[in-house]
């Protein structure tokens, strides 16, 4: 059954990366850009394919790349041109908003929240952001998410 489901994650990951087309030279130039805060070239390329929005490079698209490279910017332009906010990557199931937490992005979570993104999206094993942090010890993330709205709830006891 596990051999399946890699097939089928494969097989979608294989249609998206055949969705648009640039070349290795230029998808490297895009995702540096969006790594690196390059937002006059982000524009240039979403001029030129408007379908990069929601694309996936790796099960990653580019909102989260953007966002967990905490590049404020970047992650306000991809959501003026309506991003999926709440997309998740299938193998590490992340949203941009759980990237930018993970990297101490709370510029970048506050305006993912402010767009309307699910701070409440859960963690793999129904763990929500805020346990994480506090079995982290991350006490000052755990108060930030708090004021976002990010609600203490999830697994109990065992997480998985």
């Amino acid at each position: 059954m596990k051999w399946i489901k890699t097939a089928l994650v494969m097989l979608a990951l294989s249609f998206s990366f055949n969705a648009f087309a640039l070349d290795e030279d230029a998808e490297m130039a895009f995702k540096d850009a969006l790594t690196t805060g390059d937002v006059k070239a982000v524009e240039k390329f979403m001029k030129s394919e408007p379908e990069l929005l929601n694309a996936k490079f790796f099960g990653w698209t580019p909102l989260q790349m953007a966002a967990n490279a905490n590049q404020l910017a970047v992650v306000n332009y991809l959501i003026a041109k309506k991003a999926d906010l709440d997309y998740v990557q299938p193998n590490a199931h992340h949203t941009a908003f759980m990237l930018a937490a993970f990297n101490g992005g709370t510029e970048v979570m506050t305006a993912l929240a402010k767009a309307g993104a699910n701070v409440n999206e859960k963690l793999k094993g129904d763990v929500s952001l805020i346990r994480y942090f506090r079995d982290e010890n991350v006490p000052q993330m755990v108060e930030f998410l708090t004021k976002l709205g990010v609600k203490d709830d999830g697994c109990e006891d065992k997480c998985f």
